[in-house]
């Protein structure tokens, strides 16, 4: 990397880290828990028809509005999974899922280990799920090279799609890179050079002193904003799982394709355990200000649980 590229790569960091406990609210509607879909870790909605991964399954769960599994799409092999779930050494780590527009999905692997997790699909939605999987080792390995990840770890969590635009969520360090969509993916197709990103990094609220990492997104359509989720273990690295402690929702603001400098956002509420919130899906924009959404869980004992709520702000 030269030099002129190590300042055009500082010159589009920004860092956001005015963050204000605002009067925003979720109140928490409707609670499932599922023992059929292992370690829930994304979650889209596609008409009536919500779409789910798990970090250590090889498959694509779709659920109608009951939230019934009603299908499941093969995305890897699974030769080496026992009831469900692959081994930890082994698994992609599929944390990211997002629509793009009405008939495409696209699943990022963390990247949190390399090869295993270097793993791109896009889905298309017709008649019948069309599954096209890359292998994305390039692309992280030039991720993990940036200046702004050299003392952390690539771990990417969370995405999310508007105006063309895709933004991809590092967890811990706490970053957003933003792409222009189509030509990432003619990147990762091997039909592009790699596009910079411009990317923001974020100081996120802490429980006992520990930071929350990003761990879902989702954007509004009536508003350019993303809706985020993240979560507090006690861990000091993207691979181990620790203690869970809470999760907040929170907003960013992106007019004019600009993540805002700073954000709004509270805890999650929880009875009994604390909630590992993994990911988030607008289930309908009822004004501004308004909307419901839907949230799936991971207790890191191969269970999710969906909550349906209400976000107020």
């Amino acid at each position: 990397m030269n030099q002129l590229t190590v300042l055009l790569l500082i010159a589009t960091i920004l860092v956001a880290q005015a963050c204000t406990e605002s009067d925003m609210e979720i109140t928490v509607l409707e609670k499932t828990k599922t023992d059929k879909i292992p370690s829930g870790s994304g979650i889209v909605k596609s008409g009536d028809v919500y779409h789910i991964i798990g970090d250590d399954s090889p498959f694509l769960f779709s659920l109608n509005s009951d939230f019934q599994i009603i299908s499941k799409t093969p995305l890897v092999d699974s030769l080496h999974s026992a009831g469900g779930r692959i081994p930890k050494s082994e698994k992609p780590d599929f944390e990211a899922l997002e629509m793009i527009g009405q008939n495409e999905m696209v699943a990022f692997g963390s990247g949190s280990k390399s090869p295993q997790r270097d793993i791109f699909i896009r889905a298309l939605l017709k008649d019948s799920l069309l599954i096209e999987k890359y292998q994305i080792t390039d692309f992280y390995n030039k991720l993990r090279k940036l200046p702004i990840l050299h003392d952390a770890e690539l771990n990417i969590e969370a995405a999310a799609f508007h105006n063309k635009r895709i933004y991809l969520f590092n967890r811990k360090k706490n970053l957003v890179l933003q792409f222009e969509y189509t030509r990432l993916l003619n990147y990762l197709r091997g039909e592009a050079s790699f596009p910079q990103p411009e990317i923001t990094a974020f100081s996120l609220p802490k429980i006992n002193g520990i930071e929350a990492g990003f761990s879902g997104a989702a954007s509004l359509k009536g508003e350019a904003k993303i809706i985020f989720t993240a979560s507090v273990e006690d861990t000091d690295n993207a691979y181990n799982d620790g203690e869970i402690l809470g999760s907040f929702i929170g907003m960013i603001d992106i007019s004019d394709n600009k993540i805002s400098e700073s954000f709004d956002y509270c805890k999650i509420p929880n009875e009994g355990e604390h909630l590992k919130v993994e990911s988030i899906s607008v289930e309908k924009e009822i004004s501004p200000g308004r909307t419901e959404v839907v949230l799936i869980t991971d207790d890191d004992k191969g269970n999710s649980v969906l909550l349906k709520g209400r976000l107020r702000w």
